[in-house]
């Protein structure tokens, strides 16, 4: 199919693909969790270390130029390393890159000029490597309205039966708000633009919102949601235990913004972050705050 015709990017522990209605290609190997779009370049957080629970830190934020003629990807620059290997999304906040340090608990903010790093931790200091840690919350996504950054507490694998939160944040990252989502282990926030705030309802394959359950998208585990002015694209994917969750296969689904179906299908690999390749995506935190 054209280059042209892919409109998103797909991250994947199998590695970064773009994808269109029509179908999809894959144009870099790696492990990778985060994705974003900034002036024109991808971000993407990968690990090269394909145990992401290892204390070895080989977690790094790459920056890769894609052509927005044809969609190719030009050679990746490395602007970060040395994250632990669980980190999961990632995205732009007021012009700072915010990464998700899952198994660690807390948000890296880093400066602009990459030099250094803030931290914080706004659901409390946890580990995941604690057994039965009961402050651990698998911390694994952020998404906002431009003003209120939105931090969601999946509970996946450690209180999996727990419905998500999550914490809404001030401008210096502190929580001032913490509320409850009609899902189990949630993935991705997406507020619209009349302030509703949606999410995946990953156990049950839903598409949620506070008040209750918008679609049944599909039966797999829902993860991975981008958002534009008139398209929705929903990743899915199988569902394992730790070892086999690399090889797990994945799908799309594209609908219009009222949810009609415009194309499905599977993907070799399971998405982990969607976001479309013009950055008009209403999942970018930076882009929405211009909404």
């Amino acid at each position: 199919m054209p280059d042209a015709a892919f409109t998103h990017l797909v991250a994947s522990r199998e590695g970064l693909y773009v994808a269109g209605i029509d179908g999809y290609e894959r144009r870099r190997d790696g492990l990778f969790f985060g994705a974003t779009i900034r002036d024109g370049m991808v971000w993407v957080f990968e690990a090269l270390d394909e145990n992401l629970h290892a204390r070895t830190n080989r977690g790094r934020i790459l920056r890769i130029p894609v052509d927005p003629a044809t969609t190719a990807f030009g050679p990746a620059e490395v602007m970060a390393e040395g994250l632990d290997n669980g980190c999961h999304q990632i995205d732009f906040i007021q012009g700072r890159l915010v990464v998700v340090d899952t198994y660690r608990q807390k948000l890296v903010v880093f400066r602009d000029d990459f030099s250094a790093a803030d931290l914080h931790y706004p659901a409390g200091q946890a580990d995941a490597g604690a057994r039965d840690d009961p402050g651990y919350v698998h911390m694994n996504g952020i998404g906002g309205d431009g003003h209120n950054l939105y931090v969601m507490l999946s509970h996946a694998g450690v209180q999996p039966a727990r419905v998500s939160e999550v914490i809404r944040l001030d401008k210096s990252f502190q929580p001032v708000e913490r509320f409850s989502l009609p899902g189990l282990m949630c993935h991705d926030l997406v507020v619209l633009e009349d302030g509703r705030l949606i999410a995946n309802g990953s156990m049950g394959g839903f598409l949620i919102d506070r008040q209750g359950i918008i679609a049944q998208v599909d039966s797999l585990l829902t993860r991975g949601l981008s958002i534009g002015a008139d398209d929705v694209v929903i990743g899915s994917s199988t569902f394992g235990d730790r070892e086999r969750r690399i090889a797990a296969t994945g799908r799309l689904t594209f609908t219009s913004r009222d949810l009609a179906l415009r194309a499905r299908y599977d993907l070799p690999a399971a998405p982990t972050q969607i976001r479309r390749l013009d950055g008009r995506d209403l999942s970018i935190f930076d882009y929405r705050a211009t909404i």
